[in-house]
């Protein structure tokens, strides 16, 4: 299901005028041209459903998004600028990522343009779908015709979704209205809600016949996470509670299940992100094209670019004390910073501490090994450990036994353009949001189960291997003991919470844990109200002994750093329509 849509757009167009003619040699269409009409039908009305689905990674080969600006990872504007992670790389690239991480953004700022460009390219094609579907009428058969509009309403709720989570203020656009004419004075969430409901009153399929399709459980699983944003959490109950009692999921037997590229479309997944390689498009263009740029450099691995770094806040994070449970309150005392200001020649060893095995699957760091790639030797794997930090993200990354089987077999730029989902909805997901509800509740037991619940799943997945080298130069051969953990672990369950502040701090910290580095994290500060907070204790923490120098000098403004502008070029084509932020 992916880049179909330039070309039929493109068609369409030039339908549209050629129909709008009255002469009648005009109306006498050259061979080869769509019209609206020939798309006007269930085989048309889905040819422009694949194409709104094709851009929900934030990516259009040729148009909006190309650089990642609206990645369905959502690492530029869910990670980045939060305690998670730093940009990554050297800072002389991207530039424009260093203002959104040093909080310096405004409405020139061209990842700005991108995430609204992208994300209303998306919104005109779910347009076009039910425009389409209007313009047929009994032509398509009812019951497809409800089901191909509740996957485009999905997908129109999903783009303004996006945009809203980031942008205050942002007009709705759907297919009956002049979009140039709509303002943003008014708040979009009903909106989004209602197109959500519309499938789900209209028997949305919740089972679609096509892998990488809404389904009701998705459309129920979005609709929950749209209440939480608005902390209607007697609203999302009910439907986190269908998914999880009546829903055919379950979780996966381990935590690494929801980012292997040989489990994708599992039993926890509710919905993908489809990318596939090696299928004939040019350049990879169905793979992930959206986050190219996240995996690691150097001599061992030789990918690109070592975007996407792991912050030094979110590694101790993942500290436990000798029952296994998190230091909630106390991550941050006496940093373990690792190999960072190292060489990889320089002699180190691991820390000894207790971790959270979880930590290890998804942050990289030296001297444990990365999957099948072997040891992680340190800095030589990116450009600039010292503006970055000494970790690397984890999550994104594939076996070596499957590089280019999984990856392109003809690499472009990027040799690590890959085709493995990326997961947006899964039932671990609605685990948690059903336990930030039961704490909120101040039903303590039944957060405490569902925490639980995860972490119990978490228990034994050790990294093994115990490598005993100290330096990783050229000449240094790799001594590994299989047998032995990598690392020590330990995970525990949480006996009781004993009061409201307590659980809340627990759920939020378990679903940092989980979900680190999926593009959730700064969102999910804001819609707490502890971004700032959260945020100027991160800053003083990260920033201290002078450590990572270009972010030095970094604040956090609150009110304003919580979101982004409205781009300045949208403000200009739209004067006197669009009303920027005050706070911009």
């Amino acid at each position: 299901m992916k880049r179909l849509y330039s070309k039929i757009s493109l068609l369409i167009i030039l339908g549209i005028i050629i129909s709008s003619c009255k002469d009648e040699f005009l109306e006498e269409f050259p061979r080869g041209v769509v019209t609206i009409d020939t798309l006007s039908d269930e085989s048309g009305a889905n040819l422009l459903l694949i194409g709104a689905y094709s851009v929900i990674d934030g990516f259009s080969a040729g148009g909006p998004g190309g650089a990642g600006e609206a990645s369905a990872t959502n690492w530029v504007w869910g990670d980045v600028p939060s305690d998670d992670m730093h940009r990554g790389d050297q800072t002389g690239g991207w530039s424009a990522i260093n203002l959104i991480e040093r909080y310096e953004v405004d409405p020139t700022n061209p990842w700005v343009e991108g995430l609204w460009n992208a994300n209303y390219d998306g919104i005109a094609r779910a347009n076009d779908v039910i425009n389409v579907l209007r313009t047929a009428g009994d032509k398509i058969p009812s019951e497809s015709a409800k089901q191909i509009e509740a996957e485009a309403r999905w997908l129109r709720a999903w783009f303004h979704f996006q945009l809203r989570t980031k942008i205050e203020k942002i007009p709705y656009i759907t297919e009956d209205v002049v979009p140039e004419e709509v303002s943003n004075a008014t708040e979009v969430w009903d909106n989004i809600e209602a197109d959500i409901q519309w499938g789900i009153d209209n028997s949305m399929a919740e089972a679609p016949a096509e892998v990488g399709r809404a389904s009701r459980w998705a459309a129920k699983a979005l609709k929950a996470r749209v209440h939480m944003f608005q902390n209607e959490f007697d609203l999302a109950k009910p439907l986190l509670d269908d998914i999880i009692n009546n829903g055919p999921f379950q979780l996966m037997d381990h935590f690494y299940d929801n980012h292997d590229e040989e489990k994708q479309n599992n039993a926890e997944s509710i919905f993908e992100v489809q990318y596939t390689v090696n299928d004939g498009a040019a350049g990879g263009e169905n793979a992930g094209s959206d986050h190219r740029t996240l995996f690691p450099r150097g001599a061992d691995i030789g990918l690109c670019c070592a975007y996407s770094a792991p912050s030094f806040d979110l590694f101790n994070a993942f500290k436990v004390d000798a029952q296994g449970l998190p230091l909630l309150d106390t991550f941050q005392d006496d940093l373990l910073l690792e190999d960072y200001g190292l060489l990889d020649t320089d002699p180190f060893t691991p820390t000894a501490e207790l971790l959270d095995p979880r930590v290890d699957w998804t942050i990289a760091r030296r001297g444990i090994p990365f999957f099948d790639w072997g040891p992680m030797s340190g800095g030589d794997w990116m450009l600039d450990q010292a503006g970055m930090g000494p970790f690397l993200n984890k999550k994104i990354m594939f076996y070596k036994r499957n590089f280019r089987t999984i990856s392109i077999n003809t690499p472009t730029w990027s040799a690590g353009l890959n085709g493995n989902n990326w997961r947006l909805f899964r039932l671990g997901h609605i685990i948690l949001w059903r336990a930030e509800v039961a704490v909120e509740e101040n039903d303590l037991e039944t957060a405490r189960t569902l925490v639980n619940q995860i972490r119990l799943r978490a228990q034994d997945d050790i990294v093994m291997g115990r490598i005993s080298n100290t330096t990783f130069g050229a000449d240094d051969a790799v001594v590994i003991d299989e047998s032995q953990p990598a690392a020590n672990y330990l995970l525990g369950l949480y006996p009781s919470f004993p009061d409201q502040d307590y659980a809340r701090k627990a759920v939020r910290h378990e679903t940092r844990l989980e979900f680190a580095l999926e593009g959730m994290r700064f969102q999910d500060l804001v819609r707490w109200g502890i971004d700032a907070e959260t945020m100027n204790a991160y800053l003083a923490s990260e920033l201290s002994s002078n450590k990572l120098p270009w972010i030095q000098g970094a604040t956090y403004t609150d009110g304003q750093d919580d979101h982004f502008p409205i781009p300045q070029t949208q403000l200009d084509l739209q004067s006197g329509v669009l009303t920027q932020d005050p706070a911009y």
